[in-house]
């Protein structure tokens, strides 16, 4: 049984100093409960803007996780100072923003797809600013009604980290399909709106093969999101859920 133990144990050290080189986790056991399985892929309040930029979870899609379209990103920033990258926000709370997205990380393990392209390769060869759209899917029951949430940002960035993985998560507990629309910035609310529709046709032809109901939905918006349809602007002429 000893020999066993300590097999075991080797076999656990050696996973995780995989997963560390790989990239994929520091290999950190829980403070509380020191013989805790080390959760692989998390990100904490102390992991940098290029930890999440180059986290696996996210490859293809990274940077529309985060606000901003035409600046760099100091990479070398923690997520305790994320809410520096939303001047138009405030009580941005780091703990909510890493568990969102490590909520992401989770159903990535689990072999689910968390990122959509609503619009076609041609569409966006046409006209290459649709490159930065997009919709993060959280899953709530099979078959369950859905939302679709667009986060504010003012048209200038779009504050999914705040306004929008956060809520989605908690939309997502209570049995619902949540999606996060990553729209179109700088170009005012018309670019906006058009991706918001095109999102919904999205999901409307998609329903059957995402798992959600289209017969049920509601759009959720914070301030420029709210400009985009979070009112009743696409709700009209259809029964929303509440």
């Amino acid at each position: 049984m000893d020999v066993l133990r300590t097999t075991g144990l080797a076999l656990s050290l050696l996973w995780m100093a995989s997963l560390a080189k790989a990239g994929r986790g520091d290999g950190v056991v829980s403070r509380d409960n020191a013989s805790a399985m080390v959760t692989a892929g998390h990100l904490s309040v102390a992991s940098s803007i290029r930890d999440a930029l180059n986290h696996p979870a996210f490859t293809g899609h990274s940077r529309l996780i985060l606000p901003w379209d035409d600046r760099s990103y100091d990479e070398d920033m923690r997520l305790s100072n994320i809410g520096a990258l939303l001047p138009y926000h405030t009580h941005v709370n780091p703990d909510v923003v890493v568990g969102a997205l490590n909520h992401m990380i989770d159903d990535v393990n689990r072999g689910r797809t968390i990122f959509f392209d609503f619009y076609t390769e041609a569409q966006k060869r046409a006209e290459p600013s649709k490159e930065r759209t997009g919709l993060f899917f959280f899953r709530g029951t099979v078959g369950a009604p859905l939302a679709i949430v667009a986060p504010g940002g003012g048209f200038s960035y779009v504050g999914s980290v705040h306004e929008g993985f956060p809520y989605a998560v908690e939309i997502a507990r209570e049995g619902y399909n949540a999606f996060v629309l990553k729209y179109r910035v700088g170009q005012g609310s018309a670019a906006a709106i058009e991706d918001m529709a095109a999102a919904i046709s999205y999901i409307f032809k998609s329903g059957g093969t995402l798992g959600v109901s289209t017969r049920d939905y509601s759009v959720w918006g914070s301030s420029a999101g709210g400009e985009d349809g979070g009112g009743n602007r696409f709700a009209r002429g259809r029964r929303v859920w509440r």
